[in-house]
C-alpha cells in the first residue's frame, strides 16, 4: 500500500472553533455538517510558442477564440496564435475541440528558431504557481534550438513540477518523426518512471489554418481535451480509452494492433484509427513501471480524492486541540467518501469495502503530536473491493494539507 502527506503551499483558512454545545463549530458550520467541495479535475495547462502575448505571467482561457485574442500578432492578423513548427495553437484549438473548458497558457517564446529551455522553464514556473490545473504539457518542448537535449531537460522539470503537486499529471510527447521501433526506443532512453506522466504516440496530422497545408502536431492538447470530455461524461473513475478524438485529419503512422500491444506494454499509449476511419485513443496508463501506479484514471482519481480532502479540511488546522474534532473531522471526510462510493467512482458492495477513514489522537504519532498536526489516513479501494490505496492527510496550525 502506499502513502501520501500532504503539505498543501497555502495557509489555513481563517475560521473561529467552539467547544460550546453538543457540536463544535468552525464559523456558523457545525464541524459534523461542512461539506467538502469537489475540485475541478479537467483544467488544463499550457507553456509554448506563440507569436504575442505576456511572458511574465499565464492566461486563464475559455475558448480557442479567447486565446487567439491573448496571443496573436496584431501586425500579422492571417496567421493569428499560429506559428510555423510549433504546436501550442493547435493544441489549444485541439483542447477545447475534444471537450475541454478551461486552461490556462504560459508563453515560451515566440518561435522554434529563437526558442529556449530557459524560456520553456520560465513558462512551467508560472504554471506550477497556479492551483487549478491538473494535467500539464509543453507541445513545443521538441521545437527549441537545442534540440533532443533540450527537450529532455524540459519534460523532466515537467514531470518534476507535477510530483510536487499531487493530482496532477504530465502529459510528455515523444519526439515527432518516429517509427514504432523509435517510439520503443524513446520511451526507453528517456528512463522516465513517473505516475505523474502519460505519454501519447504517434503526432497527429492537423491543417494549418495559415496557410491551408496538413502538418504534424504534438497530440498533448487533443488528449488533454479528451480527458476532460470523459470526465465529464462518464466521470475521472472511467479510463479515457477507446474513444474519439477529434480535430485530427489522421496520424503519419498507422499503426498495426501488434505494434499497439507492443506500444501499450512500454507504457505508451497509443492514438490509432480502428475500428474504422475515426481515430481513437487507445490505452490509459501512467509512465510508472510499479503495477499499482500504472492505470492513469486510478492515479488520477485518487490524486482528485486525496487533493479535494486536503484542501476542503482546511478548517481543522485552525484549533486541533477543540473537543471532538477528530471525530468531526472523520464525519465531514466520510461523508465526501460515501458520495464518491455512490457514484462509482469507488469499488465495493458496501461503504466499509469500498473506503475507511481514521482520525483519532490514535492515530497521530509522536511527531504529528508534537508539531500539533491532526493526521486522517484514508483508504480507497479503486482497483477492487478491500484493496485499499492508503493515504495520510495532515493539518498543522500553521500549514494545512
Amino acid at each position: 500500500m502506499d502513502s501520501w502527506l500532504g503539505h498543501p503551499q497555502n495557509g489555513p483558512m481563517p475560521s473561529t472553533a467552539s467547544s460550546e454545545g453538543s457540536t463544535p463549530t468552525v464559523g456558523a458550520l457545525p464541524l459534523a455538517e461542512r461539506q467538502i467541495p469537489a475540485l475541478e479535475c479537467s483544467i488544463a495547462a499550457f507553456a509554448g510558442l506563440a507569436p504575442a502575448g505576456p511572458l511574465d505571467r499565464a492566461v486563464r482561457v475559455e475558448s480557442f477564440e479567447a486565446f487567439a485574442a491573448a496571443f496573436s500578432d496584431p501586425e500579422q492578423p492571417r496567421h493569428g496564435p499560429f506559428v510555423a513548427g510549433a504546436s501550442l495553437a493547435p493544441a489549444v484549438r485541439g483542447f477545447f475541440r475534444n471537450g475541454g473548458r478551461t486552461c490556462w497558457v504560459a508563453r515560451a517564446g515566440a518561435k522554434p528558431a529563437t526558442a529556449s529551455v530557459s524560456g520553456h522553464l520560465a513558462a512551467l514556473r508560472l504554471l506550477v504557481a497556479l492551483d487549478e490545473p491538473s494535467v500539464v504539457a509543453a507541445p513545443d518542448a521538441h521545437a527549441t534550438a537545442t534540440g533532443a537535449d533540450g527537450a529532455r531537460t524540459i519534460q523532466r522539470e515537467l514531470i518534476a513540477s507535477c510530483e510536487r503537486v499531487v493530482g496532477r499529471i504530465a502529459l510528455v510527447d515523444p519526439p515527432p518523426g518516429l517509427d514504432p521501433d523509435g517510439a520503443l526506443a524513446w520511451r526507453s532512453s528517456s528512463r522516465i518512471d513517473s505516475p505523474a506522466a502519460a505519454a501519447y504516440y504517434p503526432w497527429i496530422e492537423s491543417v494549418d489554418p495559415a496557410t491551408g497545408t496538413t502538418v504534424e502536431i504534438a497530440p498533448c492538447g487533443h488528449v488533454a481535451g479528451l480527458w476532460a470530455r470523459v470526465d465529464g461524461e462518464a466521470g475521472l473513475h472511467c479510463a479515457p480509452t477507446a474513444e474519439a478524438l477529434f480535430g485530427a485529419e489522421g496520424t503519419p503512422v498507422a499503426l498495426t494492433g501488434p505494434q499497439q500491444h507492443h506500444l501499450n506494454r512500454a507504457g505508451l499509449n497509443c492514438l490509432r484509427a480502428w475500428p474504422g476511419p475515426e481515430l481513437r485513443v487507445w490505452g490509459a496508463c501512467t509512465m510508472s513501471s510499479d503495477p499499482d501506479l500504472r492505470y492513469l484514471h486510478r492515479q488520477r482519481l485518487v490524486g482528485h480524492l486525496a487533493a479535494s480532502i486536503a484542501q476542503g479540511t482546511r478548517w481543522a488546522a485552525d484549533d486541533p486541540a477543540v473537543e471532538r474534532i477528530h471525530e468531526s473531522l472523520r464525519a465531514t471526510v466520510t461523508s465526501f467518501l460515501n458520495g464518491a462510493w455512490r457514484d462509482g467512482a469507488l469499488r465495493g458492495d458496501t461503504a466499509a469495502q469500498a473506503f475507511f477513514v481514521h482520525c483519532d489522537p490514535g492515530h497521530d504519532d509522536a511527531r504529528a503530536r508534537a508539531l500539533g498536526e491532526i493526521v486522517v489516513e484514508i483508504g480507497l479501494a479503486v482497483r477492487r473491493p478491500c484493496d485499499f490505496r492508503v493515504l495520510r492527510i495532515s493539518h498543522h496550525a500553521s500549514v494545512a494539507a
